[in-house]
This record gives structure tokens, C-alpha cells and sequence, in this order.
């Protein structure tokens, strides 16, 4: 925290994201540091009872060992808290760590480090190592005992082709769906909507990717959120893209999306001037038109399609091969838990987006959005090695005489 306002603004410096947003993650990773000492020291061996008839004189305990070095590929949309998520509970579980940051925010990754020495943590239990994609393919082909990766699908793909057999703890992006109800209060939902598909620069793996919304409200609801955007400060409100030719994905996928069919409301184009900024970009999808949004767009642009009904709504948001989080938007208490609870997704938000638990606790996905080694973060770091004592010397009846 004494270091909170330096790292803050070197984060700023290499990615040009707002400061609210840094700060917000920033503050949100190191209350993980009490959450997870908490949990540690009840996190002892587990022992299991065994059918007495069967094993007699016998017992279990379930030790939890680290998995040795882990090798951490960093990414560059949120520097700090992503790589804060893996080191708190996995140096607290015993474990090593090389990391590399992403090319993009180096010398945030070497602040990290640097401020995680003088914190105390041995200089050779958390390595950094600089480099870019060259260097985290030979992390992937080296002999580590785990790999933490987060970053797109198909990159997830070949480190699990080339990892050999070892853990992966890897989260590979979404394509978040909202599903805007009947019921839906439109200012809420159209300043929540706004936000969670357009905050830092759209560059979030958990934000608001795909609305659907029942025809009945759909008026309303791009009314509101063409209010909002219209009132904007793209600069600091928003921020830019993190290079020029992620702002040319962006444009180019957007374009894609209007040759298709979809209808561009607002923006749409790149901003003149230094820096990588893209209009904020509203896309609208009219009842019966068949236009998809299957890839991600990695960037400040938030489709609206127009669907008959909150059934239409919940078979198209589980219709992708994503499944990292969702959103309900309903002023029924019930009907909006019994559509959350029908959603593919690894976190269900309900009339609320984006946020995530001390630390990104329980932050996994469903179908392709990730592969963890355990359900809980302090565990994902151990290995579980099962002892199981005889405590007589007398030979069991099955065994050969």
C-alpha cells in the first residue's frame, strides 16, 4: 500500500489506462493478503475416514505440498492485479515463481518484484524475466512444475499441445453475454450495461460483450445507453487500446459486424491524435436479423440484439463456446436467479457487473474460458499427497500367502 500511488501511475505510464480503474484492481488484489493468511492457517492436513471392516487398523491423512516452480506468464490489462492473484496465494502455499510480464508492462513487472524483495521475499523465490513471445514459448517447453497463463483461446490451445504433462492453471478470455429483462429497470440497467462493455477501453476479459435484450424494452434501452455515451470523456473515462494494432482489430472487427448486418449507432472509428484511442461503439442487431458476435472484440464496442423473449435471450448467451461470465438484468429477485442459475458461466452477476472477489477468489470459467487445478486459489498451488498408515503388523486376509 506505501508503494500504491508509484506503481499506480508506472501502470498508467505503459498502459494509459484511467487511474480509477488501476487503483480499484490495485486495492482489490492486496485484500487478498489477509483473506488468504486467514485461510492458510486453517489449511492443515485433512484426514479421511475409511470403512473400519475393511481397513482395519488403518489411517489417512491428506497432506497439501507445493507444487514446486511455477512459471507465470503476466498480462498487460491489469499488470498488477493479475499477477497479485497468483503470487499472493502461491508464495504464501510455498511455492517459487518465475514470471514474466507481458512486453507491454515490464517495468511494472520489475516494480513488482522489486517491491516484493524489500518486502522480504528471496530474491531467487520470485524471478523476474523479461522478454516477449520468444520467452514465454521456452517457459511453456521448460521443465516447471506448473504454468499460470491468462490471455486468449488459441494461445491456451498451443501451451496445452506443448506443455507436456504438468498443471495448468489457465483462464482463456470470454465473451461475456447480458440478458436485459422485461422487467428490467432501463436506467440501471443502460448505465450498468455502459459501463461493463465499455470501461477500460473494453480491454477485460469479464466485461459486458453481448446484450440481449427483449424486444419489449429494447427501445428504451438504446436510448439510454446512446445517452450515456454521447456524455462521455473518452480520455478519461475510458482510456486507449494498448497498441495500434489491437485499435486496428478492434476497427476491423466493428466494420466486419456492419457488413454483416449489424446497424453502428455511435462510434466506430479510431480517435485522430496520440495514443490508441477508439470511439466508444454501439452496434444494434434489430429483431430478426441473423447477425452473430462469436469472436470476442477485445475493445470499447458493446452489441445490442434484439430477441423475442428472456427464453431466445438464455439459449443464444449459452450458444458459445465461452462461459467466463454473464449478466442478469431484472427487478424479480426469482426471475433473475432462475435465469442465473441456468447460465454457462464460471461467475453470474444480477443487476450488477464486472467485479470480482478478493483477490479474483473463485474467478474460473466454464467451457473453453479456463482450466484451474482446483476450485479454490490456495489450493490451485498445492499438490495433495495421501498417507495411509497400517498401523498393525498382522497381514491382511487378501493379500498372498
Amino acid at each position: 500500500m506505501e508503494e500504491r500511488d508509484d506503481i499506480v501511475s508506472l501502470i498508467q505510464s505503459e498502459t494509459g489506462f484511467p487511474s480509477k480503474d488501476i487503483i480499484g484492481a490495485y486495492n482489490g488484489a492486496l485484500r487478498g493478503v489477509d483473506y488468504y493468511a486467514g485461510n492458510y492457517l486453517s489449511h492443515g492436513p485433512k484426514s479421511f475416514e475409511l470403512d473400519r471392516t475393511t481397513w482395519p487398523d488403518t489411517e489417512v491423512e491428506v497432506e497439501f505440498v507445493p507444487q514446486g516452480v511455477i512459471a507465470h506468464i503476466g498480462i498487460w490489462n491489469y499488470p498488477f492485479w493479475q499477477t497479485m492473484i497468483t503470487a499472493i496465494p502461491a508464495l504464501m502455499t510455498g511455492n517459487a515463481i518465475v514470471f514474466k510480464p507481458s512486453e507491454h508492462t515490464s517495468l511494472t513487472g520489475l516494480r513488482i518484484s522489486e517491491v516484493l524483495h524489500r518486502a522480504g521475499i528471496p530474491t531467487d523465490v520470485f524471478i523476474p524475466l523479461v522478454g516477449g513471445k520468444e520467452v514465454g514459448k521456452e517457459m511453456v517447453r521448460s521443465n516447471f512444475d506448473a504454468l499460470v497463463f491468462t490471455g486468449g483461446q488459441s494461445t491456451g490451445l498451443e501451451i496445452m499441445h506443448r506443455s507436456n504433462v504438468k498443471p495448468l492453471i489457465l483462464e482463456l478470455s470470454g465473451n461475456d453475454p447480458a440478458i436485459v429483462c422485461e422487467d428490467a429497470d432501463i436506467q440501471q440497467t443502460a448505465r450498468g450495461i455502459a459501463y461493463g462493455s465499455l470501461y477500460h477501453a473494453g480491454q477485460v476479459c469479464i466485461r459486458v460483450k453481448r446484450v440481449y435484450v427483449v424486444r419489449s424494452r429494447a427501445e428504451e434501452l438504446v436510448a439510454a445507453i446512446l445517452d450515456i455515451v454521447q456524455g462521455l470523456d473518452v480520455k478519461q473515462s475510458i482510456g486507449p487500446l494498448i497498441s495500434a494494432e489491437a485499435r486496428e482489430k478492434v476497427h476491423e472487427q466493428v466494420n466486419e459486424a456492419v457488413a454483416r448486418g449489424a446497424e453502428l449507432l455511435a462510434g466506430g472509428k479510431p480517435i485522430e491524435g496520440p495514443g490508441f484511442y477508439f470511439e466508444p461503439t454501439i452496434l444494434m442487431v434489430r429483431y430478426g436479423e441473423d447477425v452473430r458476435f462469436d469472436e470476442e472484440i477485445f475493445g470499447p464496442v458493446c452489441p445490442i440484439i434484439v430477441v423475442e423473449d428472456e427464453a431466445e435471450a438464455l439459449k443464444r448467451a449459452n450458444d458459445s463456446c465461452y462461459g467466463l461470465g454473464a449478466t442478469v438484468w431484472s427487478q424479480d429477485p426469482s426471475r433473475a436467479r432462475d435465469i442465473a442459475s441456468r447460465l454457462e458461466a464460471g461467475t453470474v452477476w444480477i443487476n450488477e457487473c464486472c467485479r470480482t472477489f478478493n483477490c479474483g477468489e473463485y474467478f474460473q470459467g466454464w467451457k473453453s474460458s479456463g482450466l484451474a487445478s482446483a476450485q479454490d486459489r490456495l489450493t490451485m498451488f498445492l499438490k495433495k499427497k495421501a498417507i495411509i498408515h497400517n498401523r498393525s503388523c498382522k497381514p491382511r486376509d487378501h493379500w498372498f500367502k
